[in-house]
């Protein structure tokens, strides 16, 4: 599961949370050096599930053809935090109108609650660990950051095209692995995770 190519909001240091922003063409250039990455890595990808947000699915859509593979599933329950009053607001706003929130971990009204997040992310990956075969998840920092940070495992900022591996044990509980980065370089950008 991996987080989307550089958006327009990311370059701007803007929270999307919901914002269907776009990729740019540094994002778009990203998820074609990532997709050859998987190829020359071997990893035998089967197909791609993508959150139905612009810059998530421009990206799977971009390892599909890379990949030759079928054209990316889109899966809503991937969708990013809804971060509520924050959308489209940067850090040092955040700050201004609610000081220590985000050095405290604290969120506004209306942000979509972490338990909520981790139920219908994790309630998508367990249907594709049902389908027995490589998937690659194109999602959102905050949706693969929740599921961490629920799971009670280490958590850190992810660049685009970074994630991590997740699978089901023996006795179907999900797993988190390792930290994974399909790109060479990528800067630090706004994390819609707090």
């Amino acid at each position: 599961m991996v987080r989307h190519g550089e958006s327009e909001w990311n370059v701007l240091g803007k929270w999307q949370g919901r914002a269907d922003t776009k990729l740019t063409d540094a994002g778009r250039r990203q998820a074609r050096e990532a997709a050859l990455r998987v190829a020359q890595a071997g990893l035998e990808i089967r197909r791609v599930v993508a959150s139905s947000l612009s810059r998530a699915h421009e990206t799977a859509e971009i390892f599909t053809k890379t990949l030759g593979l079928n054209s990316p599933t889109v899966d809503d329950r991937l969708v990013e935090t809804d971060v509520g009053p924050w959308e489209g607001l940067r850090e040092h706003e955040i700050e201004a109108a609610w000081p220590n929130y985000l050095r405290d971990r604290r969120t506004p009204p209306d942000f979509e609650p972490p338990h909520a997040v981790f139920e219908r992310a994790t309630s998508a990956l367990r249907e594709l660990h049902s389908d027995q075969e490589n998937v690659l998840v194109v999602s959102h920092s905050g949706v693969i950051r929740t599921i961490r940070r629920v799971m009670d495992v280490p958590d850190r900022r992810l660049h685009n095209l970074e994630g991590c591996f997740f699978h089901l044990d023996p006795d179907g509980q999900l797993v988190a692995g390792d930290f994974v980065s399909l790109v060479s370089a990528s800067q630090p950008v706004t994390n819609d995770a707090v």
